[in-house]
Formats: structure tokens, sequence, C-alpha cells
């Protein structure tokens, strides 16, 4: 099982006909593209936090990686938090099946910029901003070499 794998759960649940599959779709993107981003920073030399800690933590360091297109993708997983947290806690508000297909394609875009982020010079480049940025800004050093 990987992270990914919840990507192809959304994908089939965003074509469903209920709303609920269509709720659920959101969190599977959303699930798909924090772990394929937590298992990133992993490899990168990250202690990432578990339970609820891990979600600001990757967000707060991919927005603050130093390279645009990985920082996208950190606001990409963090417009998905928002979306999953109202699809999982909002019944009140409807997500329609538009919403669905809109959650996987973000997804399907952060994980192949995740992707490309694991290639040198790229993966060099953002794993020294961040760690700059734990040391100066967060004061919470969370890399290990």
């Amino acid at each position: 099982m990987s992270g990914r794998d919840f990507l192809t759960v959304a994908v089939q649940l965003a074509a469903g006909t209920a709303e609920a599959e269509w709720r659920t779709a959101v969190s599977r993107a959303y699930y798909a593209a924090f772990h394929v981003a937590r298992r990133l920073l992993r490899d990168l030399g990250f202690v990432v936090p578990r339970a609820e800690r891990a979600h600001p933590y990757l967000i707060y360091r991919l927005c603050n990686c130093g390279e645009p297109v990985v920082q996208r993708a950190g606001q990409e997983l963090e417009s998905l938090r928002r979306q999953r947290n109202q699809a999982d806690y909002d019944e009140n508000v409807a997500v329609s099946q538009q919403a669905a297909a809109d959650a996987v394609r973000l997804a399907q875009h952060a994980l192949s910029t995740l992707d490309a982020a694991r290639q040198e010079p790229t993966r060099t480049q953002i794993t020294d901003a961040m760690k700059v940025y734990e040391r100066d800004v967060l004061n919470d050093v969370t890399w290990h070499p």
C-alpha cells in the first residue's frame, strides 16, 4: 500500500453518483498528496511528526522550500486539506462531483510536482532551504543526516 493508492480510489469515487462518494473522493485525494509529501520529506532526512502535527508540518516546509514549483505543491496540499476538512466535517455544505474531480486533479498535480522534486538539483535545493527555515524561523530542527 502506498499513498498513491488513495488517488486511484479517489478517481473511482469522483466518478460515482452520490455526494458521499464525492466527499470521500476529496478526502482520499488529500491523503494521496499527504502521504507522498510525507514520504518525500522522510526520504530527504526530515523526521515528520505523527498524527495531527504532521499536516501543518508538511505544509509549512513545502511552502517555505525556496523552489516556487514545490512551494505551489505545498499550497495545493493546504488547499486539499481545507477541502478535505469541509468534505469530512461540514455536512451542511454540499460537495459536488465537479469539486471531487477538481480535488483529484489538484492531487495529481501535487504528486507530479513532488515526484519531480526528488530529482537533482531540486532535491538538494529544497532540502537546504527547508533546513534553514527550520533553524532560522521555526527554531525546530527535525532534519537529521
